[in-house]
């Protein structure tokens, strides 16, 4: 992937500011989905076929679902609701790329813009996520109290 659209490199911009927020800022759910996002945006760039034009790439899907699974276990398993949010924009992504493997016709601007849109959407909920954890509150055994 090279970076010569203006896309890209929004992309990865939010994808650094959300996860940056998260790891500075977030638990272990956090940062456990901060990290997949990044290993994902990582695999993704490194396995990207730019000579397919159209349709979806299957490593790219395999990634994707990858992402989906991780995200879903967080959610599954943490006490925050942001993760489900994420789970299930990234899970219409995934929905997206099986609807163009059944109709090519969909790749279009249309797939492409709604492609971007839940990928932002799936930073923005770990961006908030991040962002609107409430400090831990002391305990009766804390010196500060």
């Amino acid at each position: 992937m090279t970076f010569g659209a203006l896309y890209q490199w929004t992309n990865l911009l939010a994808l650094l500011l959300s996860t940056g927020v998260a790891a500075w800022r977030g638990r272990w759910p956090e940062r456990a989905a901060a990290a997949a996002m990044v290993l994902a945006w990582l695999a993704t760039t490194v396995l990207h076929d730019a000579t397919q034009l159209y349709g979806p790439q299957v490593l790219i899907m395999a990634i994707d679902v990858a992402l989906l699974a991780v995200l879903l276990s967080i959610a599954l398993t943490s006490d925050r609701w942001w993760p489900m949010w994420a789970a299930a924009f990234h899970g219409l992504s995934v929905v997206l790329a099986l609807a163009m493997m059944a109709d090519p016709k969909v790749w279009a601007r249309a797939g492409f813009i709604a492609a971007s849109v839940f990928g932002y959407l799936t930073m923005l909920a770990l961006f908030v996520g991040a962002v609107g954890r409430k400090p831990p509150s002391p305990d009766a055994a804390s010196r500060l109290t």
